[in-house]
């Protein structure tokens, strides 16, 4: 399993770290480091016409999405560990790893161009304690929970799928964040490798009238296009490239994604320690939890640690929280609305059995702002 290691100091890695040759960061007098390069990322396009993607999503197509939600949290769970257990047992070889360019970007949230309520779930929770028990939001449909929502695909075989994604704040107004795996297996097929039929919808609700249909007050949204780092569509990098974006097309009579619900901000590149994030997503299950229907819209808030922070190349967001399966690609943002996270994986025994209400995020460094500045440059 994996180690809280914020709560522990491990001597042994600390003496190796320490006995790195200096040659591996000092440069030899008279010559100037080499400057990092920037991240690569993959772009894609999803080439069925939106209408036929919204007509695909019939209810009945939602709920074999929502039921195989558990199974695909197994598998992600399961190649994490294997990657983290990996990275641990290469911990003092780093002289292979490359040093990260330290890339920044930020913008603030935005606001939908017309009110939709009051209520604020951002501001609410901008100064509660750590709530690692998640709750419903309390007011779904109103700014800024709205810019939440459920994101829906299928895979090369047909199979269908759910994750969860939030409208970000990008040039053409038309942008979702999420997780890497929820647009792409991160099998190597660069540009062919996007899923089909995907699908956002903001503020995704069951429908009171009928359970088991769903409802989509705020339209729904086929992808455009995708960007997603190398270090995911090649290289399937847990630590630093379980991150995506990608654009909708907007449906009739909408004008755009962020005039109708709204974007979250972000800020990338500052780091793996924040307090007070709110984490939002739309779990079918959760750590020792059976009220999760994959309908309902939950969230925890707390502070986030860098996950393994005595080994300076993993520097993922480690978060209590219980949501799970579903959850996947939710937004973990400030009380200002500025996201710093995307949910990714949870920890699991030899058994697909969740250990613990630990959540962790792909670092949201130098890959996210080479996404975001993808998808600003293509808009």
């Amino acid at each position: 399993m994996l180690v809280r290691s914020t709560r522990r100091t491990t001597a042994a890695v600390l003496m190796a770290m320490a006995m790195i040759p200096a040659t591996l960061t000092t440069a030899s007098a008279g010559e100037t480091p080499a400057a990092p390069a920037v991240p690569a990322v993959t772009v894609g396009k999803q080439a069925t016409d939106p209408q036929k993607v919204r007509d695909f999503w019939t209810p009945e197509r939602v709920k074999k999405a929502l039921a195989n939600e558990k199974g695909d949290q197994s598998v992600v769970a399961r190649d994490a560990k294997a990657a983290a257990d990996k990275a641990a047992s290469e911990a003092t070889d780093t002289a292979g790893r490359a040093r990260g360019a330290g890339l920044t970007a930020e913008a603030p949230q935005v606001r939908p161009a017309k009110k939709t309520g009051t209520a604020s779930t951002m501001a609410a929770a901008a100064d509660v304690p750590e709530m690692p028990v998640a709750r419903k939001v309390p007011f779904p449909q109103n700014s800024p929970a709205t810019v939440v929502g459920k994101i829906v695909f299928i895979d090369d075989a047909g199979k269908e799928h759910g994750c969860t994604g939030a409208s970000i704040a990008a040039d053409g107004n038309n942008t979702v964040w999420t997780a890497g795996h929820c647009v792409h297996p991160g099998d190597g097929r660069g540009s062919d490798g996007f899923y089909d039929l995907v699908l956002f919808i903001p503020g995704y609700k069951e429908d009171p009238t009928s359970p088991g249909d769903y409802q989509a007050p705020w339209g729904e949204w086929a992808a455009r296009s995708f960007v997603a780092p190398q270090a995911w569509t090649r290289d399937k990098d847990y630590e630093e490239g379980d991150l995506a974006a990608f654009t909708v097309s907007a449906p009739t009579g909408y004008t755009n994604l962020t005039d109708t619900v709204g974007a979250l901000g972000y800020k990338f590149g500052y780091g793996s320690d924040w307090s007070d994030i709110i984490d939002s997503g739309f779990p079918g299950e959760g750590f020792n939890r059976t009220d999760m229907d994959g309908y309902t819209q939950f969230y925890c808030t707390g502070d986030v640690v860098d996950a393994v922070d005595w080994y300076p190349w993993d520097n993922r967001l480690e978060m209590d929280c219980d949501m799970g399966a579903g959850a996947s690609g939710g937004p973990m943002a400030t009380p200002e609305g500025r996201i710093v996270g995307a949910n990714s994986h949870v920890e699991t025994d030899d058994n697909d059995v969740r250990i613990n209400d630990n959540l962790y995020s792909s670092d949201h460094g130098d890959q996210a702002v080479a996404v975001i500045n993808a998808i600003n440059a293509n808009n």
